[in-house]
């Protein structure tokens, strides 16, 4: 499950810790903050990456960065599953989710106006297709750890 979303606020955010949630069939969440060049090209930073079955708790992104109006930010949930039947998006164990929350500092008193980043996702959407097309995608970075 992927999600990709602009920051179309003029603000600088300093990310400084992540968490990652699924259910039971997630194995890696990791998310990125995508800039792209003037040559089209996308440059993607990793904020953070963990195995979603390890203790939940923040942790410090893994590169200092700021995240800047015109940014996208991009999370992807790799999940395995041997189930027999269809599991569905929602709050129980029996369904799936994907998380990736992010705390960050920033100049004002204003929160953002948008807070939430999340699409419809697999088979409508995926980070090379859909609303936010993004480019250079690190397909096998962001699914291991």
């Amino acid at each position: 499950m992927e999600s990709a979303c602009r920051i179309t606020e003029n603000v600088v955010l300093h990310p400084f810790a992540f968490r990652v949630h699924t259910h039971s069939l997630g194995r890696v969440v990791s998310g990125y903050r995508v800039r792209r060049g003037l040559n089209g090209k996308d440059k993607w930073n990793l904020i953070g990456k963990k195995n979603p079955m390890r203790p939940q708790m923040f942790y410090p992104v893994e590169n200092e960065m700021t995240i800047e109006k015109d940014d996208i930010l991009a999370s992807r949930c790799t999940m395995v599953s041997d189930r027999t039947r269809i599991t569905r998006i929602g709050a129980t164990n029996e369904d799936e989710m994907c998380n990736f929350y992010l705390m960050y500092w920033m100049h004002g008193t204003e929160p953002l106006k948008s807070k939430y980043c999340f699409t419809m996702g697999p088979p409508f959407y995926r980070w090379g297709r859909g609303g936010l097309p993004l480019n250079h995608i690190p397909e096998k970075e962001a699914s291991s750890i």
